[in-house]
């Protein structure tokens, strides 16, 4: 009995010296570089949530604004998400993202600021907010993208580093590293839990012991 009190009182000696030596700017820093880590892993789902999975669910698509012609209302460098919709719906002061030539991917996000109808034919007439005359050919409906239901300041100039077809793949990756780092940490705070408990329980013990033999 007393060699096993003997061995509990070392391990807590050892125990207790082992958190005394780790140095508090130590400890302070690892929280700051998790809650850090947090953060930057949460801006980033965020962004990956409003440019890939909010358009997946709303019918939409994101595209970057690689200009200042719609500024101050869309920043250079934003991501717009513009919804699907039926050419027909299209109205006047809608901001619209259209194709430049119908069927290629180069794409500019104006104002709608006429609506014509030629030889039967209806036409857009567009202009970006910043500039000072309309665009010089009118919008046919095939080459409407959609109508710009939000936008997203500076985001476009991160996914410039990551191009159009991985962003599902990363955000995937991501949503899978976030699950995984959570579990990670959950363990750890239920194995530290459980190690205090028994360090309590094993303290608890020795005092009664020390107790009973006084």
């Amino acid at each position: 009995m007393a060699k096993e009190q003997s061995e509990l009182s070392r391990k807590e000696r050892s125990r207790a010296e082992t958190k005394v030596s780790q140095p508090a700017w130590r400890r302070v820093l690892s929280i700051g570089l998790q809650t850090i880590a947090w953060f930057i892993a949460g801006v980033f789902a965020l962004i990956i949530v409003v440019t890939v999975l909010v358009p997946r669910i709303i019918g939409a698509e994101p595209f970057t604004v690689v200009s200042g012609s719609m500024e101050p209302t869309i920043p250079t460098g934003s991501v717009v998400v513009s919804k699907h919709v039926s050419p027909d719906t299209v109205a006047f002061r809608d901001v619209v993202t259209y194709q430049l030539n119908s069927g290629e991917p180069l794409t500019v996000t104006h104002r709608v600021i006429g609506v014509d109808n030629i030889d039967g034919e209806t036409r857009f007439k567009t202009q970006g907010d910043a500039n000072t005359s309309p665009d010089p050919e009118p919008v046919r409906p095939e080459q409407i993208r959609g109508v710009v239901s939000y936008h997203v300041p500076f985001v476009g100039y991160l996914g410039q580093l990551v191009p159009m077809g991985a962003r599902e793949g990363l955000a995937t990756g991501l949503g899978i590293a976030l699950i995984a780092y959570a579990v990670i940490v959950l363990i750890r705070s239920a194995l530290g839990h459980r190690n205090n408990s028994e360090d309590t329980r094993n303290s608890g013990e020795t005092v009664q012991s020390k107790r009973a033999r006084h």
